[in-house]
């Protein structure tokens, strides 16, 4: 949407967006019903986002930004810590004696790496080994292994140590002892971020407005598309709300799933297996609709336990009143990482909203009188979401672009999806005007491509 808004201000009328669902904004959409607004998941404008970024923002939806104090938290061993987390913290939220246990670790897998030579014959290139050494065994035990297990149901020896560096939360308690001394030397002050009155849909539904202004064609409720390339000339075949419709193009710019899009293209048999290891972790979200009042302050709670089925609960009402202005109730969004096609993603509704509000119990969000109001709850699934960042993905990513590049010259790929990457809003903001700039400079698609090292380079924060 960012690229195609930047576009239609210098080609007006040339531009074509689709879009898949009935409301703009992939991910950041909101939903409308019960007379509430839901956002898919737990979502913030950070403040340290490139000022291009959230310039962009402000241009757009000036009125409706709103500066929120965050309050998060993380569950650990029946203990709230605040989130993101810091060293301090941590052993707060574990005990003296499990950080002390968790101390010797660090020690441990630090003298084996640097003196006894183990474990060093070659680098480290996945996600546990990577861990244990920075963190302990003992610590990898207990925070990381449970979180990659849950986020990304594998193994973690084969995930990327990417997953780890992309990530800002991840990278803090590597730094202990620092982080510790820190706490008492540093000046702290207060998280805060920036959000929506209705929702982080907000903003792709005023880029729309805006978009429609400029004379851009937006067609949603496409189901599916295809390419027919006939010598020079170039027609996508798209079906919207069950019609088939056809558009001429010169450039086409993808946000979905690479692998989706490859897929698309006649692939030889050995890159249609570079293709299948392309794989995403996604999410069923579970809204409920809960009797009263939460038993804790804050507005998004984060459970890296495998004990708990969600890996986050949000509250949209703590984020912006406006998002459920009854206060005999209070929603709880639960995100609940799943593949498509596996156990918890074909679960019926009844049987997730149990398991949750059990978990919203065990996790003493609620206390056990409180129930569901039947009424309205319900739930959506997501099949792409998290990027699984195998050890071998990043050679699999680079021999698919490139035969994006040289095979068709005239698709550009971007975004979160189109890219591979778990990356924030401003980060998918930045990109989608990055590409605006290269096409108006009529650079090709091969210079774009090799962009994604830059793009990869860029940090989640939480």
């Amino acid at each position: 949407m960012s690229t195609a808004y930047t576009l239609s201000r210098v080609y007006p009328r040339e531009v074509l967006l689709l879009e898949k669902e009935g409301e703009v904004g992939g991910l950041c959409r909101t939903i409308t019903a019960n007379n509430n607004r839901y956002d898919l998941g737990s979502h913030r404008i950070h403040p340290n986002s490139a000022e291009r970024s959230l310039g962009f923002m402000r241009d757009i939806c000036a009125p409706t930004i709103i500066k929120n104090k965050r309050s998060g938290k993380l569950r650990l061993k029946r203990s709230y810590i605040d989130y993101p987390i810091t060293s301090i913290q941590m052993i707060a939220g574990i005990g003296l004696v499990e950080s002390f246990l968790c101390a010797l670790s660090l020690i441990k897998s630090w003298i084996e790496y640097n003196f006894l030579r183990r474990n060093r014959d070659g680098k480290i290139l996945d996600y546990r080994s990577y861990l244990i050494r920075k963190a302990g065994l003992r610590g990898y035990r207990i925070f990381y292994e449970p979180y990659a297990r849950k986020v990304w149901g594998i193994d973690p020896s084969l995930v990327s140590i990417d997953a780890v560096k992309k990530r800002i939360s991840m990278v803090r308690p590597m730094s202990f002892l620092w982080d510790i001394c820190a706490h008492y030397l540093k000046k702290k002050s207060g998280g805060f971020y920036y959000y929506l009155t209705g929702g982080i849909g907000s903003f792709a539904e005023a880029l729309e407005q805006r978009l429609m202004g400029n004379n851009c064609e937006i067609a949603k409720n496409v189901s599916d598309f295809s390419l027919k390339i006939e010598n020079d000339r170039r027609a996508l075949n798209f079906t919207q709300s069950g019609r088939s419709n056809s558009a001429e193009f010169e450039i086409l710019v993808s946000a979905i799933p690479l692998d989706e899009l490859m897929k698309k293209l006649n692939l030889a048999e050995s890159l249609q297996e570079l293709v299948k290891e392309i794989k995403w972790r996604g999410l069923k979200l579970a809204y409920l609709h809960i009797e009263g009042q939460p038993l804790l302050d804050g507005e998004s709670f984060y459970f890296p336990e495998l004990k708990y089925v969600f890996g986050r609960v949000s509250i949209p009402k703590r984020f912006s009143y406006a998002m459920q202005p009854d206060d005999s109730y209070t929603v709880f969004t639960c995100e609940i990482p799943c593949s498509k096609g596996d156990r918890i993603w074909n679960m019926p509704d009844h049987k997730i909203y149990d398991l949750c509000l059990e978990g919203l119990r065990q996790a003493r969000l609620i206390t056990e009188k409180q129930n569901c109001i039947p009424e309205g709850n319900f739930t959506v699934n997501i099949a792409s979401v998290y990027p699984v960042y195998t050890t071998a993905y990043q050679k699999h990513l680079s021999l698919l672009l490139k035969y994006l590049s040289d095979n068709f010259p005239y698709i550009y790929t971007s975004g979160k999806l189109g890219f591979f990457l778990h990356c924030n809003l401003d980060h998918a903001i930045e990109i989608g005007l990055s590409l605006a700039e290269h096409l108006q400079n009529g650079k090709s698609a091969r210079d774009w491509h090799d962009k994604i090292t830059l793009f990869q380079g860029m940090k989640l924060r939480d």
